[in-house]
């Protein structure tokens, strides 16, 4: 749904937030139809996509975000790019000239890795050679044990995006996570993720938003398992060894990256991005 809702944006939306021109191809045949007709667009924003539209916008966002942050670490010297729950990135292919440059990694399921393979052979996509695939199942094994079977340099500052996935994992489950990408990354890598906060951090107007995207969630097998505190948090993170550089609410989302300044526009009022450098 990431790659879908990428896919849309760059094809019938302005002003375009994040440019994919790989995300249709990748999400399937029909999503790439839909990309290619005006009309079944609008037909789409009427109905399904029109009750997307919170979690649209907080998807561009994020993913813009998140590459922000990255081409600011690759300009001070970070050669390193994980990727965790890649899921349908593009990156790999829509920034093909940093071959060499930086070396990327994309960790995910097996079973998840094994379909955008197949995915990227039946369209005939092909990647550099500095990009490898790191299978890894986070219920038997760690973040660490992954990377330590990949060419990934223990030693080297690194940037990591773990985006669209901490929503659905438990609190332990997300600080061991973060202890683990501590314990292989050297101090100055950095971090961006996002992350869900309960109704109560969000206006009357907004707390309905929300709870429809519990529903949603729950209803695609997926629910919401971690809600949290966005001014606790980054002191439970900085106690692992991050520095906090932001704190990205969902107010500061809308207004840099949709000119929005009324909460009642829509936007995701539930989801925070936060940066975090280790030290």
């Amino acid at each position: 749904m990431a790659a879908v809702i990428r896919a849309l944006h760059y094809a019938h939306e302005l002003p375009v937030v994040f440019e994919d021109p790989f995300a249709s191809r990748l999400a399937g045949p029909v999503w790439h139809l839909l990309c290619k007709s005006r009309l079944l667009y609008l037909a789409a924003t009427r109905t399904l996509y029109k009750s997307l539209d919170p979690i649209r916008r907080q998807i561009l966002a994020r993913a813009r975000y998140a590459e922000d942050k990255l081409e600011e670490a690759i300009a001070s010297g970070v050669r390193q790019y994980v990727i965790v729950g890649a899921g349908l990135d593009s990156f790999a292919l829509r920034r093909n000239e940093l071959g060499g440059k930086i070396n990327i990694y994309e960790l995910d399921h097996p079973a998840t890795q094994q379909a955008k393979k197949a995915r990227l052979k039946e369209l005939g996509f092909s990647l550099t050679k500095s990009h490898e695939f790191v299978p890894v199942d986070f219920e038997k094994e760690s973040l660490k044990d992954a990377l330590d079977r990949s060419s990934y340099n223990r030693n080297g500052s690194v940037f990591f995006s773990w985006l669209g996935t901490v929503h659905y994992l438990t609190p332990p489950a997300v600080f061991k996570t973060l202890a683990s990408i501590k314990s292989c990354a050297p101090p100055g890598s950095e971090l961006v993720f996002d992350y869900a906060v309960s109704e109560k951090h969000s206006s009357h107007e907004n707390q309905q938003t929300v709870r429809d995207l519990k529903r949603y969630t729950q209803r695609r097998g997926e629910p919401i398992v971690s809600l949290f505190d966005p001014d606790i948090l980054p002191r439970k993170v900085s106690d692992l060894g991050f520095e906090l550089l932001e704190n990205f609410s969902p107010m500061q989302q809308a207004e840099k990256y949709f000119n929005i300044n009324d909460e009642r526009q829509g936007f995701m009022p539930g989801s925070y991005f936060a940066h975090f450098r280790l030290v």
